[in-house]
């Protein structure tokens, strides 16, 4: 685990008391790593999740995500499912519908027995995770890692999978 205090850590997780997502976050995405340019797989995960922009729940159904969506207040949501009753495609068809009906939003499917990796680096957390971002902000994150190597060594179809969406 990171050299965090309990307090930083605890201002974005207390919804969450999932170890492996935290962790996941703070001492895999926000760790440099040279496939992607000496820059962490997400170089903006760790400041969002320290600054309390990331909160952590639970999916309670379609209802409550778009309750959520229409009074949106942080910068992420990463909506854990509970069991992984969703096969990959499940969600992918969920992610594709949210964001035809929430063209303002990224919708990010994540699925255990869907492998994401680049240059040999498997990016994925193990988890059943839906996450949210608001789009515009996500774009100009995405500019600014243009404009560096981050990219260089990903395939056509990552590239396809994340950015184009």
């Amino acid at each position: 685990m990171s050299d965090l205090n309990l307090e930083q850590i605890m201002k974005t997780t207390e919804s969450s008391s999932n170890p492996d997502l935290q962790s996941w976050i703070l001492d895999f995405l926000s760790e440099p790593n040279k496939v992607f340019d000496n820059l962490p797989p997400c170089p903006f995960a760790k400041k969002a999740w320290l600054d309390g922009n990331v909160e952590v729940k639970k999916f309670a159904g379609f209802e409550s995500l778009d309750k959520d969506l229409s009074n949106w207040d942080k910068e992420v949501v990463i909506y854990e499912f509970e069991d992984t009753p969703y096969l990959p495609h499940d969600l992918e068809i969920t992610c594709a519908v949210y964001h035809d009906r929430y063209p303002e939003f990224i919708f990010y499917d994540e699925h255990p027995t869907q492998i994401e990796e680049v240059s040999g680096v498997i990016i994925n957390s193990g988890l059943a995770l839906l996450i949210v971002q608001k789009r515009k902000e996500l774009e100009e994150a995405r500019a600014q890692l243009m404009k560096t190597g981050y990219y260089d060594n990903w395939t056509p179809e990552m590239k396809e999978r994340i950015i184009e969406r």
